[in-house]
């Protein structure tokens, strides 16, 4: 048996055909800060990782130069990461840090988000951090307007990197910015090489929780049918009332929320907490760093397929009305999300 452990971050790398995720990942783990980390791709070699594998640890895990452990996808990720643990516990594979899921460039991260969400043996191991998505810069506009899995897959992300700007004008790239601060507002968008720094991937608040475009409150993209919307407040709630409010809309609209992402302050609980979802799939309840430096205060952004559903902004201000009734529990950072 290993030793103990705590629970495992797990970052997601999505995009679609062609987009750089493999070689975004080949950067990452060629950093000696990387080392520890277990990674996960469909397929050795896609990364470029061939010259970095060292030995065989078994049959689907093999070891690199910096101590890292690849695996390759069987069937798919949750069986691969319930097979990665339980090798894990029977000592067959060694320690690691955190996970990298690199996902197919046809795959929509939303059904992979809920199975790990829903899954017993994984939501005490593991807890997803992130959701990276990478964007060819020279083919971006186009598969924006073609491929409903390619929007999908930015509106789900926390982070954007563009790839291969260095294949196109500066204008072009400045278009595909600002088509992607329409379908997802919230993400960061990195530019080429940017996306290699270390570790970043599973930092789950760096510069995302406010951004400077957000200059109002309501975002339609029509060409995509994508709307979102931030709601906003200069209170403290009630964590039950929230909570209610937020299991209704969940429960009204889930299939079209497509991402949940904000910061709020509760009663009872000092630091502003990260709230987080993938349609049903909450991510786990963390506090916002205090050196973040924010400065949109208390905020909730809701990204919808189609248009936001009429009456959310005063809905939502009746939650602080609310707060002053005082709370009934407070927020429990230890879950896997809002239970």
């Amino acid at each position: 048996m290993t030793t103990a452990f705590a629970t495992w971050p797990i970052a997601i790398v999505t995009g679609f055909l062609g987009s750089g995720k493999t070689t975004l990942i080949g950067r990452l783990l060629r950093d000696p800060d990387m080392g520890e980390t277990l990674v996960i791709v469909n397929e050795f070699g896609l990364a470029g990782l061939d010259h970095h594998l060292i030995k065989a640890v078994t049959d689907d895990v093999m070891l690199l130069q910096n101590g890292c452990l690849c695996c390759s996808i069987r069937e798919d990720v949750v069986q691969t990461l319930c097979s990665l643990y339980r090798s894990w516990l029977a000592g067959a594979i060694g320690n690691f840090r955190r996970v990298i899921i690199e996902t197919t460039g046809l795959a929509e991260p939303a059904p992979l988000v809920a199975s790990i969400a829903s899954h017993p043996l994984l939501t005490a191991a593991f807890a997803l951090r992130s959701i990276t998505t990478l964007v060819d810069a020279q083919h971006g506009l186009s598969r924006l307007d073609s491929s409903i899995t390619n929007r999908n897959q930015i509106c789900v992300a926390d982070r954007l990197i563009l790839s291969k700007c260095d294949l196109v004008e500066a204008e072009a790239i400045h278009r595909l910015e600002l088509r992607l601060a329409m379908l997802n507002p919230l993400a960061p968008v990195l530019r080429g090489e940017n996306g290699s720094v270390p570790g970043f991937l599973l930092n789950l608040w760096e510069a995302s929780a406010t951004r400077s475009h957000l200059r109002c409150d309501t975002v339609t993209d029509h060409l995509a049918g994508i709307s979102s919307i931030v709601l906003r407040t200069g209170r403290r709630l009630s964590w039950e009332v929230f909570r209610a409010w937020l299991h209704a809309l969940l429960n009204d609209f889930g299939n079209r929320i497509m991402r949940v992402k904000g910061q709020l302050t509760f009663e009872g609980h000092a630091a502003p907490l990260v709230i987080q979802a993938v349609h049903h799939s909450f991510y786990p309840l963390t506090e916002a760093p205090v050196d973040t430096g924010t400065t949109g205060g208390n905020f909730l952004v809701l990204i919808f397929e189609g248009e936001a559903p009429p009456g959310l902004a005063e809905a939502f201000d009746t939650l602080q009305e609310s707060a002053a009734g005082g709370h009934l529990n407070r927020p429990e950072l230890s879950g896997n999300g809002i239970g």
